[in-house]
């Protein structure tokens, strides 16, 4: 936060003479203004996007902060609301000017990154086409707002020229939609639609239900269309800014428009049918606030904090629009003078809640109360010179003391006048301010007699340090004449007395003064004087042990009581394994982490122990393709090596006849009359294909899984191998299997192989390569075979492969 140093503009003799004014009762009454500060929390760095950001901050006065762009090149304002226009730096400075109470704050300063904003493409199948028909106009939309381009990517079916798409032969058509992005948007990722172009299918239609206006935070009823063909209808949102779609799923991002699309792309019978919009409004949702009233309150006091929440969960900003009586700052309640107090609750909402109705809460505040304490002076006699009344109230404004028997005693002040013998009777009173209330009066009456008193003593014994909330003993003093002692505190803020029962209040030195009076025949004992220490209770903390985390996130909030009953505060003291923010427990890495529970106290209670507690962070899980090429969806390379990596020695293609997953799959076949096993087909370093793996991603517990397809009447088996490499190259601890296929007809679908390997990954392993080899037909004698018992092949026996994963768990 920026500091804000003020200087006072008038010179020093003119303070002090404005001061010495004051104290004289000149010159304006009127509070010097206070100082205010800010507390303006950043955005943080942003992604260029068109939803505007809303801006807090807050002012202890309790005004309005006003906010201002000093790059208008990157980001302008609009009150609160931050909207951003370009790359760079955004630099926005709040600001509160003040008013008669309050002198301006420091401004205090954001600075944030904008940096390039990332889009999307939502491209709208325009369905299944059919010749001599006009296609509809392509529909694509990004999430920028940028305009999309289309391309055909199969030019001799179809060609497409802005939105508009022509259709040239019987084919599958395939159009790409585009964006290349600007100075503020990357390029998005191409998105193909591909689709059937017929000779002539059957028409169909789509009926789609409006699922009328929606509210922010109201789960949506499930999207509800239906063609005439049966076939199922797909959605797609055109609005992405405000509301998605997943399925029959409609999720609302934001207020706005939201616009969804209908279609059904057909088949080899029905045409794709035309597309039906349906258009509704997402509005705010509403929120109310409970806003408790604290009743009322009493000058001096402390008043409880203010409670005030909305059905939204937003922060309710509370302000008093009484300032001369009370302030408000958060949910601390300051009382000022007496009067009535009205404080406000607003909350402004933002993109998903309207504003909330303001709660406007009224209550008295009353003078406080006072009470006097005043010491009788006991019984005099004329001719000597009485000591000086002592009298004061817990308000700590001087108490007036007056002679209600002017014939006996007169008062000035605190110098008491014997004038007469008789009863001397002393009032004293105090009459109150803005403040305080007028205490009740209270009198002492005492003899002034012509004969002197027997002098007497007190003995009094020191109650000894106490501690709060505990129940300290009764008081305990006598007087050598043998008539009662009175207790009276001299520290009311600190210890109160009431009888002989001593009452705690605060931490502090209490002191208690014994007192006899006297009477006819024993003189005013010497007052005297007990001082002990009020020291805060002892509280302790129960801090639950926090399981064991696995990262990345922690499994839930901390928990901790202290038997004081207040809140206990979180602290890690190993900040790169784990973070605290309430009770909300961040992971950052493995490791241990260490928390701490503590507990600071208050006026009541002395701060607590604290409470450390260590738990373990170990690291994710880790799942990784080792293998890569699943689905075989790359293309061969110059070389005529298919799916980046994959080598064949002998007749192996790649196959889009047959695919467990995607378009393409592995098929691997032995050539007619080879004897023995052949067809070697792997994914190996030894090519200089395969991606290495860091040693730091191995895990020790390995599982690989294939898919596989026969695709022959002969039988055969498919053996295959795991194999680690070193990083030279070296094999290391191979580990191997086999699996019978192509010998019945459910062996030639696809099904799963899943295997945990005999050995773990060594230390070492730079990379892991995959092979499967293929053999054929039984042993015997036949033609072209050779001695009896030989392996041969005929036929052309195959194997489509799929799907290769290894899992690695650490």
């Amino acid at each position: 936060m920026n500091r804000l140093t003020t200087r006072n503009p008038l010179p020093a003799l003119a303070v002090l003479a404005l001061m010495a004014l004051s104290a004289c009762g000149g010159g304006d009454d009127a509070p010097a203004p206070a100082s205010q500060t800010i507390s303006f929390t950043s955005p943080g760095n942003q992604a260029f996007a068109a939803t505007p950001i809303s801006l807090v901050a807050t002012a202890s006065s309790g005004l309005p902060v006003s906010f201002a762009s000093t790059t208008s090149t990157v980001c302008t304002l609009n009150n609160a609301t931050l909207t951003l226009v370009g790359l760079g730096t955004c630099t926005v400075s709040a600001s509160q000017a003040g008013n008669a109470g309050y002198l301006a704050a420091a401004p205090v300063s954001n600075t944030f990154t904008v940096a390039i904003g990332a889009q999307s493409i939502t491209f709208v199948s325009p369905g299944n086409q059919v010749l001599g028909t006009t296609p509809a106009a392509l529909m694509a939309t990004s999430t920028s707002g940028l305009a999309v381009a289309f391309a055909s990517t199969t030019p001799s079916v179809c060609a497409a020229s802005g939105t508009t798409l022509t259709l040239l032969t019987a084919g599958t058509c395939t159009v790409v939609a585009s964006q290349p992005g600007n100075a503020n948007y990357a390029a998005a990722t191409a998105v193909p639609q591909s689709f059937a172009v017929a000779v002539a299918l059957i028409g169909q239609t789509i009926t789609f239900t409006s699922p009328g206006g929606q509210v922010m935070g109201v789960a949506p009823a499930p999207l509800v269309a239906t063609s005439t063909s049966g076939l199922a209808v797909s959605f797609a949102s055109t609005t992405p800014n405000v509301c998605m779609v997943s399925g029959t799923t409609l999720s609302l991002l934001t207020i706005g428009t939201c616009t969804v699309a209908a279609s059904q792309a057909g088949n080899a019978t029905f045409a794709a049918a035309t597309a039906v919009q349906n258009s509704f409004s997402v509005v705010a949702a509403a929120q109310t606030i409970s806003f408790n009233s604290p009743g009322n309150q009493t000058l001096g006091t402390a008043p409880p904090a203010l409670v005030a929440s909305s059905t939204s969960g937003l922060t309710v900003l509370l302000a008093s629009t009484t300032p001369g009586v009370c302030m408000v700052s958060g949910s601390t309640l300051t009382l000022v003078a007496a009067g009535t107090c009205t404080v406000n609750a607003s909350q402004a909402g933002n993109g998903t809640y309207a504003a909330a109705a303001d709660v406007a809460r009224s209550f008295a505040v009353a003078a406080a109360a006072q009470t006097i304490t005043f010491a009788s002076p006991g019984n005099q006699t004329l001719g000597i010179t009485p000591a000086p009344l002592v009298a004061s109230s817990t308000s700590g404004l001087t108490v007036l003391l007056e002679s209600t028997t002017a014939g006996v005693c007169t008062v000035s002040g605190t110098t008491l006048t014997l004038v007469a013998v008789g009863t001397c009777t002393i009032n004293a009173s105090q009459a109150g301010n803005a403040t305080y209330a007028a205490a009740t009066p209270l009198s002492r009456s005492f003899n002034v007699s012509a004969t002197p008193l027997t002098p007497q003593t007190i003995t009094f014994t020191s109650p000894g340090s106490q501690t709060l909330l505990t129940a300290p003993p009764a008081l305990a003093a006598t007087s050598t004449s043998g008539l009662p002692v009175s207790f009276t505190p001299a520290t009311p803020s600190v210890c109160t007395v009431s009888g002989t029962t001593l009452t705690l209040v605060a931490v502090g030195t209490c002191t208690i003064d014994a007192n006899q009076a006297g009477n006819g025949t024993f003189a005013a004992a010497t007052t005297v004087s007990n001082s002990f220490q009020v020291v805060a209770a002892a509280q302790t903390i129960t801090f639950a042990q926090p399981a064991n985390q696995t990262l990345p996130t922690a499994s839930g909030p901390l928990v901790a009581t202290s038997t004081s009953t207040l809140p206990v505060a979180f602290a890690s003291t190993t900040p790169l394994v784990c973070t605290v923010s309430g009770t909300t427990l961040t992971l950052v890495a493995a490791g241990t982490c260490t928390i701490n529970a503590s507990q600071a106290g208050n006026a009541t209670y002395a701060a607590a122990t604290v409470v450390p507690r260590s738990f373990t962070v170990a690291a994710a899980v880790a799942t990784i393709n080792a293998l890569a090429n699943v689905g075989f969806e790359e293309a061969a390379n110059s070389a005529g090596e298919f799916a980046n990596g994959w080598q064949s020695l002998s007749g192996a293609t790649r196959s889009s006849t047959f695919a467990h997953s995607g378009s393409f799959s592995a098929f691997l076949t032995i050539t007619d009359g080879m004897p023995g096993g052949v067809g070697l087909f792997q994914n190996s370093v030894e090519h200089g294909l395969l991606i290495p793996v860091a040693a730091a991603n191995w895990g020790t517990s390995p599982t690989l899984s294939f898919w596989l397809k026969g695709n022959t009447s002969e039988t055969g088996n498919v053996n295959y191998a795991l194999r680690y490499l070193d990083s030279v190259g070296n094999i290391l601890n191979p580990d191997k299997g086999a699996v019978i296929v192509m010998s019945t007809n459910t062996e030639r679908d696809w099904f799963q192989v899943t295997r945990t390997p005999n050995t773990v990954i060594p230390v070492g392993t730079t990379a892991v390569f995959f092979e499967l080899t293929l053999a054929a037909g039984p042993s015997g004698t036949f033609p072209g075979c050779g001695p009896t018992g030989s392996f041969c092949v005929w036929g052309t026996p195959a194997v489509y492969l799929d799907d290769v994963v290894l899992t690695l768990l650490p």
